[in-house]
């Protein structure tokens, strides 16, 4: 059988192309140590390689965290040892000047001193690191403690308000915590609504617990007869973790005073929302708010998703799981949407992953059995206006029955409405829903009793009053004051005492400063114990990382010995098919130009 010269030519050209090509890759594993460059190579173990690297991604911004926190903690620590060093200096000079030995004038020169150090240690506890006001809570934008008032009377400030005015340190604005992710699986806490601070790293701290605040028997008391009629006074009120400065004109007698007085503490204490005749709300924040309507039912007593409103708010009564419980959802653009509102309430009131929301309207409970569902309350249509507000009159004149009773979404949480004859009245009855089990907040606001003095209706809590800076009239106080738990207020009353030359309560603080730095040495404890977490956090990460460059090397590496042994095995064919191609290809021109 004859063969054509060019087929002889055509399959050793084939044949010498592989041979370069396979050589050439081997190369190139040799030269770049990897397996495949691209991922049509070999996608089995290219899609291996994907999922490691996206590991090792998120490993490396978890040491990155890290390596963050543990710059925070360190600094942190040597905050609060700087502090606690401070006290110590603080405590010597306290007994230094409750010796009976000393004069005014050295006693002044010490309370200077005392001042300064209370100053340093609001300093220290301001500290900024990595962007994150440390001791600040959530509050990243102002310094945390501030020294506030006049010669006469310092106070320290926490976020803004007195820390005597609350023993609870929660009770303070921006009083929660920021939290890194170290990758031991952080999540949120669906009953608060905040992360998780078992499954994540705290970075910022509560300042307010780790230096100590309110009071022990603080009792407060407004001269009164210092209040001239017609005449403005403007007072700063701290309580329960609030503050406000109050302004009031003094009354032609002390009843139309207290009146006056405590009108303006509550105005300004009232952290609920009011509605007023024209229906709109006066809230600290802009307010949102939504009507409720009927929950449209199937006849087998399944949910009709598809007859629901946009922004509408519905109410069901669901039966699962044992429980029996309200559940509120709003009406989205689609099915799915509302569907997705309906999971996110669900979620909220029986815990996540319990249940499943189907658009057939049935809701499955983890007993795989289907939840008993109906429709919760039987509302009236209510009037509104395009940009939000209840339209009063629309509730009054219009289509509205003061028989009926009709709901809003305020923010979150459901009002009752129950119109009345008049627009005023319907104004009266809103707001009765609203303050009905202090659904808003808490109503709790310091009173003036007749004869001035100040009563707060909270246990453990206390109130501060001064007279605002720069105002044109003062009202006389008097503070009976108990002895403040914070450890900067103590310093700072200290020195008040050395100045007034009270040697018997110098000692007397000098013992509660000693005492008062158990909270300092807690929070002291509880950065080394995190410090020692972080600690095995960064080995456990850098194992974990190790066994992934492992993986990885597996998978993407060359094995140069096995590869360069192979290379040379490719190398010879290939010189070898070089050689043969002198006797298979024919001569040219070119070969006899050469």
């Amino acid at each position: 059988m004859r063969i054509a010269g060019d087929t002889i030519r055509r399959n050793y050209l084939s044949r010498y192309e592989t041979n370069y090509t396979d050589k050439y890759n081997s190369e190139k594993k040799i030269y770049s140590g990897r397996q495949f460059d691209r991922a049509s190579e070999n996608p089995i173990n290219a899609a291996r390689a994907l999922r490691l690297r996206k590991s090792m991604a998120e490993v490396d911004t978890y040491q990155g965290n890290l390596k963050t926190a543990d710059s925070i903690y360190t600094n942190a620590e040597s905050a609060l040892m700087t502090v606690s060093g401070v006290i110590q200096t603080v405590y010597e000079k306290l007994v230094e000047g409750a010796h009976g030995t000393r004069n005014q004038d050295d006693l002044n020169i010490i309370a200077l001193e005392i001042d300064n150090h209370a100053e340093e240690m609001v300093q220290s506890l301001n500290i900024d690191i990595a962007d994150r006001k440390v001791f600040g809570g959530l509050n990243n934008d102002t310094v945390a403690f501030k020294i506030e008032g006049d010669s006469n009377y310092k106070y320290v400030t926490y976020n803004g308000v007195p820390v005597n005015s609350s023993g609870n340190p929660d009770d303070f604005p921006y009083s929660g915590e920021s939290y890194l992710d170290i990758g031991i699986g952080m999540s949120t806490d669906t009953n608060i609504d905040r992360i998780d601070d078992q499954s994540a790293l705290p970075i910022t701290f509560n300042g307010a617990r780790c230096t100590g605040c309110g009071v022990q028997q603080q009792g407060v008391t407004l001269y009164l007869n210092s209040i001239e009629n017609g005449k403005e006074y403007s007072l700063n009120v701290a309580a329960g973790g609030r503050s406000a400065m109050v302004t009031f004109n003094g009354g032609a007698n002390e009843e139309e005073t207290l009146t006056n007085i405590n009108n303006a503490i509550k105005d300004n204490f009232m952290t609920g929302p009011e509605m007023t005749t024209d229906g709109k709300f006066n809230y600290i924040d802009d307010p949102e708010w939504y009507p409720y309507k009927n929950t449209p039912m199937n006849p087998d007593g399944s949910i009709d998703f598809a007859s629901m409103e946009k922004d509408t708010y519905y109410s069901i009564e669901v039966k699962m799981n044992g429980l029996t419980r309200h559940v509120d959802f709003k009406g989205g653009e689609t099915v799915n949407q509302t569907m997705d509102s309906l999971t996110k309430s669900l979620e909220r009131v029986y815990g996540a992953g319990k249940f499943d929301v189907y658009a057939n309207g049935k809701v499955q409970g983890a007993n795989k059995k289907y939840a008993e569902i109906s429709a919760y309350g039987d509302y009236g249509d209510v009037g509104a206006t395009a940009d939000g507000g209840v339209d009063v009159g629309a509730l009054t004149t219009g289509s509205t029955d003061p028989s009926k009773t009709y709901a809003i979404n305020l923010n979150g949480k459901q009002v009752i409405i129950n119109p009345g004859d008049t627009a005023e009245d319907t104004v009266k009855q809103t707001n009765k829903g609203i303050s009905i089990g202090g659904q808003f907040g808490d109503y709790n606001i310091p009173v003036v009793l007749p004869g001035g003095a100040v009563k707060y209706p909270v246990e453990g809590a206390s109130v501060s009053i001064t007279n605002a800076h720069g105002a044109e009239n003062e009202v006389e106080i008097y503070e009976k004051q108990g002895y403040s738990n914070n450890l900067i207020q103590l310093v700072l009353d200290s020195a008040k005492y050395l100045r007034e030359g009270d040697q018997q309560m110098v000692a007397r603080y000098a013992d509660l400063i000693y005492a008062a730095q158990s909270n300092l040495s807690i929070a002291i404890a509880d950065l080394g114990t995190n410090s020692k977490f972080i600690e095995f956090n960064t080995d456990r990460l850098e194992e974990v990382m190790i066994n992934l460059k492992s993986k990885q090397n597996d998978i993407e590496s060359t094995d140069l010995p096995s590869e360069i042994t192979r290379w040379k095995v490719l190398e010879s064919v290939y010189n070898a098919s070089l050689q043969m191609g002198s006797s298979v290809l024919s001569q040219t021109i070119f070969d006899y130009i050469h």
